[in-house]
């Protein structure tokens, strides 16, 4: 539970500029109660996180689009001058062999580093980030602003129609019987989406939310004609 709670933590220390006061205030008095109630179970913790989620993703989601364009606008700019000459060389040989630094964050190229130029790469890297994030914090609250809370607002519109895909998903199951496979799959799966937005899983997945009512209609459809399947046949000699 304790890394849960840190994992809500990290989501509060990192939340990007001009999300709403009340939202921020929200989330600090909610840790300062976590923190101070050691009865609340792991379920409790993450539906309270969900419940930010909703609140924050939108937002969180706009950061990155301007934090990864300005990685690939500036990212260069502010990692060259900070590598050593023989490190320096190295790298731009790696780009005229097609890599980027987007390929240097997935750690894919290792091989083409040696180990120590590998070691100062990532403290390099880990400076270039944070050179890129003090640079897009200004953007967006000054010549850019207007533009961060509009791509705020398209991603407010895109969770409204996540939000109405996963309710779609409960109304589903509100037709099953309760205990079966087909409910506890799709609400596993329910959790899944919502745990996406705020840490507790891997990036969402739009597509997968908007075809997961499809998918599981199929489901259904297959558990149904498997039922029965492993029932062995049962004959009556004496009366057959």
């Amino acid at each position: 539970m304790q890394f849960t709670i840190q994992l809500f933590n990290h989501l509060y220390k990192n939340l990007p500029p001009l999300v709403p006061e009340s939202v921020v205030l929200g989330m600090q008095q909610a840790l300062e109660n976590l923190e101070n109630n050691s009865n609340i179970s792991l379920e409790e913790i993450e539906d309270i996180m969900i419940q930010f989620g909703y609140q924050v993703w939108a937002w969180n989601q706009a950061y990155k689009y301007f934090l990864t364009a300005a990685t690939e606008q500036f990212g260069d700019h502010f990692l060259l001058p900070r590598l050593s000459d023989e490190l320096r060389n190295r790298y731009l040989s790696f780009q005229t062999y097609g890599g980027t630094l987007q390929d240097l964050h997935s750690g894919r190229p290792a091989s083409f580093f040696t180990s120590e130029q590998r070691a100062e790469l990532c403290e390099r890297l880990v400076e270039m980030r944070q050179h890129v994030k003090e640079y897009v914090n200004r953007d967006v609250v000054g010549v850019n602003q207007n533009s961060y809370l509009a791509k705020v607002e398209e991603y407010k519109d895109l969770l409204e129609k996540i939000k109405f895909n996963l309710e779609s998903l409960r109304n589903f199951v509100e037709k099953e019987e309760d205990g079966s496979t087909l409910v506890s799959e799709i609400n596993a799966k329910i959790k899944d989406f919502e745990h996406s937005l705020c840490l507790l899983g891997s990036e969402m997945d739009y597509e997968a939310v908007c075809q997961a009512q499809d998918f599981f209609v199929g489901r259904k459809v297959e558990l149904s004609r498997m039922k029965g399947i492993n029932i062995p046949m049962q004959i009556d000699f004496f009366n057959s």
